[in-house]
């Protein structure tokens, strides 16, 4: 038996981890000298860099929900309305991208305790999707919730999908060993994106870490070392320079340590890009970047 077999067969027993098998399927790989499938199993077994388009299988709708009060009445699990938001907002709200590893998802769903998981909305985006709302109600907690069953679904898709490229292949090498066989790797990465992705994607070689910087500097009152650790951070000139115009003439609130309208405007596009892939890091480093050098610049931290 050949390692496509042995492969094939290891999909098809419950006995086998997708994980187990992805390291496997490395071996494969590199008889192949195939960088696209190399990189494919790479990023399932140790998560996506942020920058890496992720597979669509790996982005799940979700619904947000909260906790919406006016003081007098509070109503919990509030199904938050989105309608009228920005298209990339709401977008962003409507989906999780699960950049985790695969072995990560797994012991994700293992450890819920409920049927639901749950992700943090940040506190920034509470005004903005408060606005319509009626007698006093504003949101005070809102995270983006999803089922247990659709985040295994990952696992199954990544099974399924080797399986397809693996049977795919099989047709095309026939029962030759796959060291004895010579094939184009135009021809491999073209059924591993029919297969995984689609025709119309192409899979990202290499590994270029997001980063994110820590302040070294003090930046109170300082923009000229919040423009640099921005930058650090791949924030974009443009869009530095954007924040730079309203930062120091947007009304914030000191006492409750709150961003001006202009700013929290700004701080929600930076949040979409992040989503969007536009600003190569993470949702959760992104909040943390903006909320880090924000809030030391105005002498909050």
């Amino acid at each position: 038996m050949n390692i496509i077999d042995e492969l094939i067969s290891s999909i098809s027993t419950q006995e086998n981890s997708i994980t187990d098998i992805l390291i496997r399927t490395k071996i494969l790989a590199f008889e192949l000298k195939n960088e696209t499938l190399k990189t494919w199993i790479e990023n399932e077994l140790n998560g996506y860099n942020t920058k890496d388009k992720l597979p669509s299988y790996r982005v799940l709708p979700c619904q947000v929900i909260g906790r919406v009060s006016n003081g007098y009445s509070t109503a919990n699990n509030y199904p938050i309305p989105l309608i009228g938001l920005d298209k990339d907002i709401t977008k962003m709200l409507n989906t999780i991208n699960f950049t985790e590893s695969i072995s990560g998802i797994e012991a994700l769903c293992d450890m819920s305790e409920s049927k639901k998981i749950g992700l943090n909305v940040l506190p920034n985006m509470y005004p903005y999707l408060s606005r319509d709302f009626d007698n006093g109600f504003v949101i005070e907690y809102a995270r983006k919730e999803i089922s247990v069953v659709q985040v295994i679904q990952i696992v199954t898709a990544v099974k399924s999908k080797l399986l397809d490229f693996l049977l795919e292949l099989k047709e095309t090498v026939g029962n030759n060993n796959v060291e004895n066989f010579s094939i184009k790797k135009e021809i491999i990465s073209s059924l591993l994106n029919s297969a995984v992705f689609g025709n119309n994607t192409t899979i990202i070689v290499g590994n270029d870490n997001s980063q994110n910087v820590k302040i070294e500097a003090n930046i109170i009152n300082n923009f000229e070392e919040l423009s640099k650790y921005l930058t650090d951070n791949k924030v974009e000139k443009e869009d530095i320079e954007e924040l730079s115009a309203i930062i120091d003439i947007d009304n914030q609130d000191s006492e409750k340590k709150e961003y001006g309208s202009k700013v929290k405007g700004w701080v929600n596009k930076m949040i979409s890009k992040a989503m969007d892939g536009s600003w190569t890091i993470g949702l959760a480093a992104a909040g943390k970047v903006l909320a880090d050098g924000i809030s030391k610049y105005y002498g909050w931290k």
